[in-house]
């Protein structure tokens, strides 16, 4: 369907104009935060493009001079936010801390990431791919969690040794460590539940971490401690 250009729209400035390519970027940006922003609240099909438009503060033309449509909207949303997922890399690098503080803030920032807002839109768009058809079970999986145990299970692997740890399995024990840490705070996320905060989540944290730590360390070294 092609849509009558808006006499309010300019036409798309020459590649020379640098203000004019700022200002296309601008509404690009505009487009994409509207549409987030009803996606994740109303569901692809629910969404209208005359109220998403007017969120973003553009006229219809411009969102289909963006985005062909609704659906490549939809997909262009979802692959800016997984485009905004932090490198796995980064969430287990911690430099050289003893190997209890690192643990500690390996959770807390997978906890935070977890129930971040970000991980939630990703989850809700999914999901909502998902009953259409348009993306594959387990993708949710695949793209924000799997990453994230890999690059845990690789450091496990290359620092077992050092750390006086004894794990047979390092994929097992990421799976063990991600559960304890993060799956009561996940859990309370997705279900509206009153979330773990401050003290509380400290708490968890360290409960979570000494356990893991008792179930691995060598036998006859001491359990690292704070």
């Amino acid at each position: 369907m092609m849509i009558a250009p808006d006499p309010h729209d300019r036409p798309t400035p020459s590649p020379a104009s640098g203000r004019g390519r700022r200002m296309d970027v601008t509404k690009r940006l505009a487009i994409l935060a509207a549409a987030r922003r009803l996606f994740t609240r109303h569901g692809l099909e629910a969404t209208n493009m005359d109220r998403l438009a007017d969120v973003a503060g553009v006229s219809k033309a411009t969102v289909y001079k963006h985005f062909q449509s609704k659906e490549h909207l939809f997909q262009a949303v979802l692959d800016d936010l997984l485009a905004q997922l932090p490198e796995p890399g980064t969430l287990v690098a911690h430099g050289h801390q003893q190997l209890r503080p690192r643990l500690l803030a390996i959770g807390r920032d997978f906890c935070g990431l977890a129930t971040s807002p970000l991980v939630q839109d990703i989850r809700e768009m999914m999901a909502d791919a998902g009953v259409a058809g348009g993306i594959t079970p387990g993708a949710f999986w695949t793209s924000c969690a799997a990453p994230y145990q890999a690059a845990f299970a690789e450091m496990l692997r290359a620092t077992a040794a050092v750390d006086d740890l004894e794990i047979v399995d390092p994929q097992l024990a990421t799976s063990q460590f991600f559960a304890l840490v993060a799956s009561e705070p996940f859990l309370r996320q997705a279900t509206g539940a009153r979330p773990l905060t401050g003290t509380v989540l400290t708490q968890h944290l360290g409960a979570a971490v000494d356990t893991f730590l008792r179930a691995f360390h060598r036998p006859g070294k001491a359990t690292p401690s704070a």
